[in-house]
C-alpha cells in the first residue's frame, strides 16, 4: 500500500447564523445522529445510575423536545441512522442494537462479540463501526454479516470512521485524520492532518464533516481541502455533531446540545 503525507489546506468559512440551545443539563453528549423521518436526535451521554456514572443512549425529539433514555442497551455509546430503511442503530458494550420507535427501547441484532466505540452509516455502502481498546478495529455490517472493510485497514488502529459516496474511507486515531482513497485502481493511505478528531457526520446530501474539540470541518472532496465551518469559544469544547434534514448543524458541548441554524 502506498503512503502519501498530504499537507492539507484548511480554509476558514464562518457565518453569523442563529444559535439555539436544544437541551441543557445533558453531560458529555456525543455520537450524535438525526432520524430524518421523525426529526429525532439520538446520542450518547453520561448519566448517574446507582451512584455511578454510566453511558446511556438517549433521544430528543426536535419538534416536541421530548427527551428520554433508551432501555435495553448496556453502556450505550454509539449511534447511526439508515435513512433508506428508517432504522436507528445503537452501539454498546455488548454489540449492535436496533431502536424500536414504539417502545423507545433497543434490541440486540445478535451481534454481541464487539464492544462498540463509534458507528457510521453510508446509504450506499452499509453500517461501519469501530471497537474500543485494545483492538481499535473497524468493521462493516452489511446484509446481516460483519466483515472487514478492506485488507489495507485491518492492521491500522481506528477510533472513528466515515465513508463517502465515492467509497473514500476516512478514519481517525491518535495520530490524526486519514483517508484511504482509490486512485486509478490503487488504494492510497493519505494522512490529512494531525488534529484530534472526536466525531464524524454526514448531511442530507451525504457530504462529510468532522468535529474537533474546538471546531467543525467540512471534507471538501472536490477541492481536496478541509474547510473549517464553525469554531466555538476557547472556554467551550465540542464533543460531536449532526445535521437535520434541512441543513441545520447540531453540536454538543460539555453540558448542552446546540443547533446552529442555516
Amino acid at each position: 500500500m502506498n503512503l502519501i503525507i498530504l499537507i492539507t489546506i484548511i480554509a476558514l468559512v464562518h457565518g453569523n447564523q442563529e444559535l439555539e440551545v436544544l437541551k441543557d443539563n445533558v453531560h458529555n453528549a456525543s455520537q450524535l445522529v438525526v432520524d430524518y423521518q421523525t426529526n429525532t436526535l439520538f446520542f450518547s451521554h453520561s448519566s448517574l445510575f446507582e451512584g455511578k456514572t454510566v453511558l446511556k443512549s438517549a433521544y430528543l425529539n426536535l419538534n416536541t423536545k421530548e427527551f428520554g433514555e433508551i432501555s435495553g442497551i448496556n453502556s450505550g455509546v454509539a449511534t447511526a441512522y439508515d435513512r433508506r430503511k428508517n432504522v436507528v442503530y445503537l452501539g454498546g458494550q455488548d454489540g449492535i442494537y436496533k431502536f424500536n420507535h414504539a417502545t423507545k427501547s433497543a434490541k440486540n441484532l445478535r451481534i454481541t462479540n464487539y464492544s462498540i466505540r463509534q458507528m457510521f452509516h453510508s446509504p450506499t455502502h452499509g453500517l461501519f463501526f469501530t471497537t474500543f481498546n485494545p483492538e481499535e478495529k473497524a468493521f462493516v455490517y452489511s446484509y446481516g454479516q460483519v466483515g472487514d472493510i478492506v485488507p489495507e485497514l485491518t492492521d491500522i488502529k481506528t477510533s472513528l470512521i466515515a465513508v463517502s459516496k465515492k467509497y473514500n474511507i476516512y478514519f481517525a486515531n491518535s495520530a490524526g485524520i486519514f483517508v484511504l482513497t482509490n486512485i486509478n485502481g490503487v488504494l492510497f493511505k493519505v494522512h490529512l492532518h494531525v488534529i484530534p478528531v472526536n466525531g464524524f457526520a454526514s448531511d442530507f446530501d451525504d457530504r462529510l464533516y468532522f468535529s474537533t474539540p474546538n471546531a467543525i470541518f467540512f471534507i471538501n472532496e472536490n477541492g481536496g481541502i478541509l474547510e473549517e465551518v464553525f469554531r466555538v469559544e476557547e472556554s467551550e469544547t465540542i464533543l460531536g455533531l449532526a445535521f437535520t434534514a434541512d441543513g441545520n448543524m447540531i453540536y454538543a458541548l460539555d453540558d448542552k446540545i446546540m443547533m446552529k441554524k442555516k
